[in-house]
Formats: C-alpha cells, structure tokens, sequence
C-alpha cells in the first residue's frame, strides 16, 4: 500500500496519522480494507453511523434510493461537506476504499479547510465566525467554524444540502459565509480506482463525489482517534501552525 499527500509527499503506514495531522488528506493506492482496518485499529476506535454494517464500516453504493438523509446511497452527486456535521459527536477520521469505479463521473472532491481558514483568517474575518451557523431540524445551532486557542486551531462543521444549511445571524457575517462557499466552488477533484482511496480529517477536510453512472462502490471506514493516541488532539480540531497555502494544489 502506498500512501501520499496532495503535494506528493509519500508516507508509510506507520506515518498516516501525522501526515494527516499536517495535510489533512492523505491519498493511498494498492489497500485492501484488511490492511486499513488494521492500520487505524493502532491508533483509532470505530465511529457508528445509521448505515453502518458492523461498527464503523459502511458500504456506500446506490441502494438506499428514497430515504430519508441517504443522498450518498444514490447516483447523485454529493455536495461538499464533512460527515455528521448536524450532530454533537462526530467522526474525526474518514478512510474510504473505492471497490469499482464508476462507469461515467463519479469522481471524489476534496477540499482543505485549512486553506478556507488561512484565507479568512487573513481578510481578517474571522471575528465574525460566532454568527455563521449550520441550521438542521431537531439540533441546536453549530458554529460553520470555529476558531479557539486565539486562531491556533479551528474545526469546520459544514453542510448545504437537505439535513443541514448554514446561515448568518447577523449581516456583518454575510462576507465571512461568500468567502467560505467561494472556496467550496474549488475542490480538489480525483478519479479514484479500485483500491485507491483517501483518509481525511473530518474536522478540517469537506468530501463530495459528483453524479455517476455504473456500479460505483465504496468501503467507508469512520473513527475517532483514540484518547491514549499521540494525535489525540485531531478530535477537537487542526492548526494552522506549518501550513503553507503554497501546498494545495501541487501533484
């Protein structure tokens, strides 16, 4: 199994978890699900999801056409978002091993919520951030993104779609939201084969696909780093600190 960056800088297995902790995202090649299981087991523990087959497995393919918040389960395509982003506990890692391709689109997005913070953070908008909120039916108001440790980390809960949409509160927040969705106009976009995949940071990193056709399927795999882990701080949030907007969109 092989294991990069955006940027193209390789890994090992035994790595994953800081250059996560320092890209965000980390593309592999070469996996089978046996070999990821085992790799996040080290250092993670499952995350349960409605559709979960056992505890923080899912398989993502065109089955669940007609249900209820299931879009992913359906040849459309999915809009930018991080996973969960509606509820008070959510997965701090996303692994996904495609199975087979698409016949026609079906291609992964991707998209860095460092870079949308290192934006705002300098056109100085982020004192505004309290009033750019995710609305979703049944749940209290979340913060789109939240800065703490006076702007040394935030984390990013973002949807536009039918569970959840964000709002502003206040009009002077109107400049803070554009600039955010500008950003979610630009993705990183990978057309991923069987056994390809990626591993994110759900706190910091928004995924989509576009719509396929085919038989396109998935192993999703969703965690929360475990609390005796060194990266036990990716489960509150990322840091800015070594990031540089110069590595985006290299490789």
């Amino acid at each position: 199994m092989r294991l990069k960056a955006p940027n193209g800088q390789e890994f090992r297995i035994d790595q994953a978890q800081d250059g996560l902790a320092q890209h965000g995202i980390i593309l592999f090649s070469g996996a089978t699900l046996n070999e990821l299981k085992s790799a996040l087991n080290d250092w993670t523990v499952p995350y349960r999801h409605p559709h979960d087959v056992s505890p923080g497995v899912t398989v993502i393919r065109p089955n669940l056409i007609g249900e209820t918040n299931a879009q992913g389960f359906t040849y459309e395509a999915l809009p930018l978002h991080t996973d969960r982003a509606q509820v008070d506990s959510q997965p701090t890692i996303i692994c996904c091993l495609y199975t087979q391709e698409a016949a026609v689109g079906g291609e992964s997005l991707l998209l860095d919520g460092a870079e949308i913070a290192h934006s705002l953070l300098c056109r100085n908008l982020l004192a505004m951030a309290d009033n750019v909120v995710l609305l979703s039916k049944g749940n209290r108001w979340r913060t789109v993104i939240k800065p703490y440790d006076s702007y040394a980390g935030f984390r990013i809960r973002y949807r536009n779609d039918s569970i959840a949409r964000p709002h502003v509160t206040t009009c002077d927040a109107r400049p803070l939201l554009d600039a955010f969705e500008a950003k979610v106009a630009s993705p990183l976009v990978y057309a991923l084969h069987a056994g390809e995949g990626y591993l994110i940071h759900n706190h910091r990193v928004l995924h989509g696909r576009y719509a396929f056709t085919g038989d396109r399927a998935a192993i999703r795999l969703l965690a929360k780093v475990a609390r005796s882990s060194r990266s036990r701080s990716l489960n509150h949030g990322f840091s800015l600190r070594g990031y540089s907007s110069t590595m985006k969109r290299e490789g």
